[in-house]
């Protein structure tokens, strides 16, 4: 949000340029353009992230929405938001009550990276489309942590797909988690796994 105003700022100094250009009898001369030019370029380049950012959240909100099949808000946590957010040392946390998920700082760039690029994905960006999909969960109603998960668990890969991942990746970066991850996780627990308590026995499984 910061950067938002940095951008203003500097919209506005050219735009007062412009302004005292056309009060001169000369008009603009070279210097004006020139630093006009350059006004322009740092508020495009400061508006930028934040723009792309405010995309983002749209975008996972309206899948969130879709795939919990609750109204859904996600926020991206800047440096800024983490401040004064009482839960940043969570990767992320969502709110059943409100529908409200929140990604803490540097995990949404992780999952844009994911996004773009899935054959390249590091282990740190693809846990970030599974974070999303724990999350969503929460929304959904479950809040035992060790049951999220798995639940995150069984549906990342269809998750996956919805936003663009290739299906056979999705379901492949899925499994790799579940057997190499997910037993170093805080959150695993032995009921996750086929035919225990926690499998929910879904058509399109990844225990296979």
């Amino acid at each position: 949000m910061l950067l938002l105003f940095v951008a203003l700022f500097f919209a506005w100094l050219a735009l007062r340029e412009v302004r005292s250009a056309r009060r001169c009898v000369d008009g603009f001369n070279q210097l004006s353009k020139i630093y006009v030019s350059i006004c322009l370029i740092l508020a495009v380049w400061a508006a930028w992230g934040p723009l792309n950012t405010l995309r983002f959240e749209y975008y996972l909100s309206n899948k969130a929405t879709q795939i919990g099949d609750v109204p859904a808000s996600v926020h991206c946590n800047s440096a800024f938001d983490s401040i004064f957010d009482n839960k940043v040392g969570r990767a992320g946390h969502a709110n059943p009550l409100t529908g409200d998920i929140v990604l803490q700082l540097g995990w949404c760039e992780k999952l844009m990276e994911y996004l773009d690029s899935p054959t390249q994905a590091t282990r740190r960006e693809r846990y970030s489309l599974m974070l999303f999909t724990h999350e969503v969960m929460h929304i959904k109603g479950e809040l035992n942590e060790q049951k999220t998960e798995c639940q995150a668990i069984q549906r990342n890969h269809i998750v996956g797909e919805i936003l663009g991942i290739p299906k056979h990746l999705a379901k492949k970066h899925t499994q790799q988690y579940f057997k190499k991850d997910f037993p170093m996780h805080p959150y695993y627990s032995e009921k996750c796994g086929p035919g225990k308590a926690y499998d929910e026995k879904l058509p399109d499984s990844i225990w296979e």
